[in-house]
């Protein structure tokens, strides 16, 4: 595995497919705030008619009742929006992917489809971790004294390792539903464990050149906004314009590395499989 490759074929995705990959961005994000909008509307109204039904209701069961159906729709909109999330991150990765066609109906159908198997993949890592808590929080005695606190922090500086391990091992689960449309959660699990399996090191390299470089393109607006402090008079006018552009340069930025982050998850999953170089000739084309 080659990282400047990785690279590469991402810069190579992001210059051929931007516009494509922002318009699916976009779409996503119109879904997510639409739907946001609808079930926002739909809790105020359940609020407004729960408020109107509890004057002068004295039954704490209907109470009850209505606590839980508010409960349901806040755990429904949660579900929903991770959902979104999901197949917007297949739909652009599979748009993303010199090993597909660039076509946007396909990937955002793609997207859709991926959404199941990465929810349940979800659900059985929230499972693992609060297992793991658990089994934590009984070897040291649980929160009783100072010693079993730190005892605490020492596993989970031990289980850090562990953790960037398996981060690298599943660094391709998402191409794998979405591009190599496996969409049995465990059969996707398996096999993005068989590809980065001896890679570990390069793609741990590679995460971190990516992190660095985020870090720095996020953060020079960051420094402009916070470095234009107001000092009176036409400075403070001046200050005002330089946070607007700062701020308006960081939301242009998060879009640019969410769809620069979709291109590398691309990017790796085709060198992982080896696709890589089999298709450089037609990516920088």
């Amino acid at each position: 595995m080659q990282i400047g490759r990785v690279f590469a074929t991402s810069f190579a995705m992001l210059r051929q497919r931007f516009w494509k990959l922002a318009g699916m961005w976009a779409v996503f994000f119109a879904i997510q705030i639409a739907g946001s909008i609808a079930l926002g509307v739909g809790i105020v109204m359940m609020s407004l008619s729960g408020m109107e039904s509890l004057e002068g209701l004295e039954d704490t069961t209907a109470i009850a009742g209505m606590g839980i159906g508010m409960l349901a729709m806040v755990v429904l909109f949660y579900g929903a929006y991770l959902v979104l999330v999901l197949a917007q991150q297949a739909a652009m990765v599979t748009l993303a992917s010199p090993l597909e066609e660039p076509a946007f109906g396909p990937a955002m159908a793609r997207g859709f489809r991926s959404a199941l198997p990465f929810f349940v993949v979800a659900v059985l890592a929230t499972a693992a971790y609060v297992a793991l808590a658990v089994a934590v929080e009984t070897a040291t005695g649980g929160s009783e004294s100072g010693e079993s606190s730190a005892a605490g922090t020492v596993i989970g500086l031990v289980l850090l390792p562990v953790a960037i391990y398996l981060a690298c091992r599943f660094s391709v689960l998402v191409p794998v539903v979405a591009v190599d449309q496996v969409y049995n959660p465990l059969a996707a699990l398996r096999r993005s464990w068989v590809l980065t399996r001896g890679k570990v090191l390069s793609i741990l390299l590679a995460m971190i050149a990516l992190t660095a470089l985020m870090a720095v393109g996020l953060g020079l607006p960051f420094v402009l906004v916070f470095s234009a402090l107001p000092d009176g008079g036409q400075g403070a006018v001046a200050s005002e314009g330089v946070v607007l552009l700062g701020v308006l340069l960081i939301v242009l930025l998060f879009i640019l590395v969410t769809i620069f982050a979709a291109a590398f998850n691309a990017a790796l999953h085709s060198e992982v499989t080896g696709g890589g170089a089999e298709a450089l000739e037609e990516v920088f084309a």
